[in-house]
């Protein structure tokens, strides 16, 4: 009897424990909406508050009680804002910082760049002070990232340079991202493009003097490139026979987004390249530069021995207008079975050819 007494106990105690245990999720959750509906109204009230202050509606008085409280969401707040409404909207919610009180929270991130042992907050850091300060405070610092030990961070000190067009920062930008096995080229070729065209100058420079290295070059035409540089012509023309392969892609790929169709001669002997990447670079850019003098070099090209220097010809080809299209249509005769393969596969793409017509071609 004993025994089944202690079992009720036990069972008692349990409905007991399970009942604390629902009405503590119950508080839990009761206090988490809490906090979450008082942070969604402090958040609208701060928006609005620094919206008035943008439009001229309220001055620094009432934009201190608005922000009074709420520091703690007043900087991820500017930089949304900012993003959203630009400049000059910007400077006036940079200025928000210089009134009383808040130069603290300016403090705060730069301390928080500097010295904190979280690479996470360090980049959170290096992401908003270009929100929050001036250009003139927040370069050097953003500078002095771009030696930190982790990419992550010095990523988004580079992003935030370029964002504020700090054209000084260029070069530095270059070798303190050079690093291939770590961060894909892309990304640091898309910083110097966020840039703007303002990085142009710098990178030319850069490109000439003597002890640039050729890993920050490959950055350089690249972004030279992607910006359409016609100035760049010159320069890039000359690094278009560099030992150095990655360079001579990046060459070939830049002439080609420029368009630049002084770059011809320069471009056909490049079809001649030991490298077969870099004969494909080149006979795709050939499309872009619209100058029917490319299409006997091209056809040239047709019989390559790798199949995406030929693939890329006849392509390059059938943009090339009708003269391209009409030298495809001799190449499905040619005596080279590479060049007849690759001109029936590019016609059909574009269903320029049908398959009965292929077939009897064949």
């Amino acid at each position: 009897m004993s025994f089944f007494i202690r079992i009720a106990y036990l069972v008692v105690f349990m409905a007991g424990i399970s009942l604390v245990l629902s009405a503590g999720v119950v508080l839990f959750n009761t206090l988490a909406i809490r906090r979450q509906a008082k942070a969604i109204k402090n958040r609208s009230m701060l928006r609005q508050g620094l919206m008035g202050y943008i439009n001229g509606d309220i001055g620094a008085r009432e934009l201190k009680t608005a922000v009074s409280g709420r520091e703690s969401l007043l900087v991820g707040l500017v930089a949304q804002l900012s993003d959203e409404l630009g400049e000059p909207s910007h400077t006036k919610l940079i200025e928000v910082f210089e009134l009383s009180g808040l130069q603290s929270l300016v403090r705060k991130e730069l301390d928080m760049l500097a010295r904190s042992r979280n690479w996470r907050k360090r980049q959170r850091a290096a992401t908003m002070l270009p929100y929050i300060v001036g250009r003139q405070v927040v370069i050097p610092p953003l500078l002095h990232a771009l030696e930190d030990r982790v990419m992550m961070v010095r990523f988004s000190a580079a992003h935030s340079l370029a964002a504020i067009k700090a054209v000084d920062a260029v070069v530095p930008i270059l070798e303190h991202l050079l690093l291939p096995d770590e961060w894909p080229i892309e990304r640091t070729i898309e910083i110097m493009r966020e840039m703007g065209s303002e990085a142009v100058p710098a990178l030319l420079s850069y490109l000439g003097q003597p002890d640039a290295k050729d890993a920050c070059k490959v950055f350089a035409i690249s972004a030279l490139g992607l910006q359409r540089a016609g100035e760049a012509v010159p320069v890039i023309l000359s690094h278009l026979s560099h030992p150095d392969k990655e360079i001579r892609i990046q060459c070939a790929k830049a002439l080609g987004n420029i368009g630049a169709s002084e770059a011809l001669p320069d471009l056909v002997t490049a079809l001649g390249d030991n490298a077969w990447e870099v004969r494909a670079a080149v006979a795709r850019s050939l499309r872009a530069v619209q100058d029917e003098r490319a299409i006997n070099a091209l056809v040239g090209t047709l019989g390559d021995p790798v199949w995406w220097v030929r693939y890329n010809s006849a392509d390059s080809l059938a943009e090339l207008g009708s003269s391209g299209i009409t030298a495809l249509k001799y190449a499905l005769t040619h005596q080279d079975r590479f060049a007849r393969d690759v001109s029936r596969l590019v016609l059909q793409e574009r269903n320029i050819l049908k398959s009965s017509q292929s077939t009897a071609v064949s």
